[in-house]
This record gives structure tokens, C-alpha cells and sequence, in this order.
């Protein structure tokens, strides 16, 4: 039993947080945008962010687990792991080349 709870426990502790950053640099402009989607299967699959309202490219991008993601991917045995986005698009130019 002792060896059984000592598994559980090291399994628990190697889920860690998993979050990714973004600066292009450019201007932001306009409000900050989200979306939640998931990963599957550990990791092996996972969704892309479209943002097609953004055209001229974003200027911040955030993915990261939600604060409810490890209770879900603990509750799957990590076949579904949400994902959250935030993104702010980049202010255009009105510069034009001749």
C-alpha cells in the first residue's frame, strides 16, 4: 500500500504548468481576444489558434493551461488537457512602398 500511494504521488508531481509567450513588438490595437480549445492524447494533437480578424499579424500571443486545466487532465488520465488562448492584434501601417 505504501509503495501504491508513493506512485500516485510521484505520478501527481510530474504534471507541471505549461504556458507560452509571444511579443512581436508591434502596437497592439483593440481589445484582448480569447479562446479555449484542447490537446488530446498528451500532447500528441492539439488545436491552432485562427484568428482571422487580425490582419496585419498579432502583436501578443498567450497560450496557457486554465487554472481548472490539470483537475481535467487528471480526471481524463491526460487524454484531454485544455489549452487557453489570449491575443491581441497588431495595429496596421500606412506606410507604402513605391
Amino acid at each position: 500500500m505504501k509503495r501504491l500511494v508513493v506512485s500516485a504521488m510521484l505520478l501527481c508531481s510530474l504534471t507541471g504548468c505549461f504556458r507560452m509567450s509571444v511579443r512581436s513588438g508591434a502596437t497592439p490595437t483593440g481589445p484582448i481576444q480569447d479562446d479555449t480549445s484542447v490537446s488530446l492524447v498528451y500532447g500528441l494533437t492539439t488545436a491552432n489558434a485562427i484568428a482571422p480578424d487580425c490582419r496585419n499579424g498579432f502583436s501578443r500571443v498567450d497560450v496557457y493551461w486554465p487554472w481548472w486545466g490539470p483537475f481535467v487532465y487528471g480526471l481524463t488520465l491526460g487524454i484531454v488537457a485544455p489549452i487557453r488562448t489570449e491575443y491581441v492584434c497588431a495595429e496596421g501601417s500606412d506606410t507604402r512602398s513605391e
